[in-house]
């Protein structure tokens, strides 16, 4: 009964997609596309037809939901779905975020309240303004005033598009702890032989006052690290690549793509990152 259950369930999936698929895509949605994805002139035809094949799996089986005033159009749900199908462009072996089924768009970032405990013992709260937040098996939440800054400056190693949408990677199977699918043995241990130890460098970093290239916030903990390293990845890869060769080399191994290729403007190097 179950097996036939999850035949009919998958085989229905399988079949409207295939009918959504037969359209040709929308001509309207590229000029979006072609924001939100820089790039993308310098992907293969097979990249760039699964791309757009995703975009329309991800605007069809993905709810968008306004959170306060604000009007959601096509071009936020079609920014925010290339931006996303963009991390699994080169992966096949992914589907289109299988767990996530909604997206709440904010206008503008958001307050999170959050409870902490004073030296005396006692609860107080502590505001938070947040851009974008990725619950375990709920929403992506993203606030649309940072998704279109992160699109008009592409290499500025700032997008919350990339940042929440590797949480739902790292998510995929399980509680987020800083490791996306990794499909064999090999991978899965090399993962944990370089991802980890350079999660641990940084946070020792972070607390000896050194200046690094990665955001700050990536030493809160090693799903954070992940996220935040994916969006220098791919926004600041020259740059990531020369002060995190072994982390850039790992993210370029789980993503298939190598944005060093692509070009683009590398930024000057900060001053003080060792």
């Amino acid at each position: 009964m179950i097996r036939k259950l999850a035949s009919l369930l998958f085989g229905g999936r399988a079949r409207r997609r295939a009918k959504l698929l037969a359209t040709p895509f929308p001509e309207k949605w590229r000029p979006i596309v072609r924001s939100a994805v820089p790039h993308l002139h310098l992907l293969t035809s097979v990249q760039r037809q699964k791309l757009e094949n995703d975009i329309r799996i991800f605007l069809a089986e993905k709810m968008f939901v306004a959170g306060g005033d604000i009007s959601i159009t096509e071009t936020m749900r079609v920014t925010i779905a290339a931006g996303a199908c963009m991390l699994i462009v080169a992966l096949p072996q992914l589907d289109v975020f299988p767990k996530l089924r909604e997206i709440i768009i904010y206008p503008h970032n958001f307050t999170e309240e959050i409870e902490a405990i004073g030296p005396d013992g006692r609860p107080y709260a502590i505001h938070r303004t947040r851009s974008g937040e990725a619950w375990h098996r709920g929403p992506v939440v993203l606030a649309w005033n940072t998704v279109a800054q992160g699109v008009a400056s592409p290499h500025d190693g700032y997008n919350v598009v990339i940042h929440e949408f590797a949480h739902v990677l790292d998510m995929q199977e399980g509680a987020a702890d800083g490791q996306p699918p990794l499909d064999t043995r090999e991978a899965r241990e090399k993962w944990v032989r370089v991802f980890y130890p350079a999660f641990d460098k940084f946070v020792d970093d972070q607390r000896r006052g050194r200046y690094t290239l990665v955001d700050p916030y990536g030493a809160t903990n090693p799903a954070e690290f992940f996220a935040v390293a994916s969006e220098h990845f791919f926004e600041q890869a020259t740059l990531l690549q020369r002060f995190h060769p072994d982390l850039y080399d790992l993210l370029r191994d789980f993503y298939q793509q190598d944005p060093i290729q692509w070009g683009g403007d590398p930024r000057r190097i900060p001053r003080g990152i060792y």
